[in-house]
């Protein structure tokens, strides 16, 4: 009887280890994990070849190795993130001509060294040439209006694949035209260093 008691002890033991060594390796990430990190940064640096190693560093001189090959999880989170789609993006706080200085996970940060597997978009050029859809991540407080703090419009019918464009960048605005339903409007993009809005980068 003992036995077979310290047997089950083992086994529910077992299984605790096991979801605490889970936990430990790494957390589920979403597409988009701006509440993570909350800091969007100047711009944003792409990894284009996930499966390309990776070297990140703790100085600005690229003297010091902080972690090779890190996995996305915990310690390692990209503020865009669909990899089996080319997207990997992380947020970074500064550039320098032979460094990035990105966000890897809340208050903590490491250097990379610009290659042919990275590209920098600062926010404009992010914004105008990557992003096909945007949506409000809360409609109450953030609805679409007709200009900039001007009155809310009606977006009941509108779909998240409806085809839009931006058109202009007014700091934390945004002036847009969903092309699906001819209709311009603005939205506030972020407040501060905090997004407001999803970025749906896929077609």
């Amino acid at each position: 009887m003992k036995e077979l008691i310290l047997i089950k002890v083992s086994i529910i033991l077992l299984f605790v280890f096991n979801i605490f060594n889970c936990q430990k390796k790494g957390i589920s990430l979403a597409y988009q994990n701006d509440e993570l990190i909350q800091d969007i940064g100047i711009g944003l640096v792409q990894i284009i070849n996930p499966n390309e190693n990776i070297i990140l560093y703790s100085d600005n001189a690229l003297s010091i190795i902080k972690m090779k090959g890190p996995k996305t999880g915990t310690n390692f989170i990209p503020i865009l993130n669909k990899p089996d789609y080319g997207i990997l993006f992380f947020s970074c706080i500064e550039k320098g001509p032979n460094f990035y200085k990105i966000i890897i996970s809340k208050d903590n940060y490491a250097y990379i060294k610009p290659s042919e597997n990275s590209i920098f978009y600062n926010w404009e050029d992010f914004l105008m040439g990557q992003v096909v859809n945007i949506e409000s991540k809360n409609l109450k407080n953030n609805p679409l209006r007709i200009s900039i703090n001007g009155k809310s419009i009606n977006t009941e019918n509108w779909k998240s694949d409806d085809e839009v464009k931006i058109l202009e960048i007014k700091g934390e605005w945004l002036n847009i035209e969903n092309i699906t339903r001819n209709k311009k409007y603005w939205i506030r993009w972020k407040n501060k260093n905090q997004l407001l809005v999803y970025l749906n980068l896929l077609v």
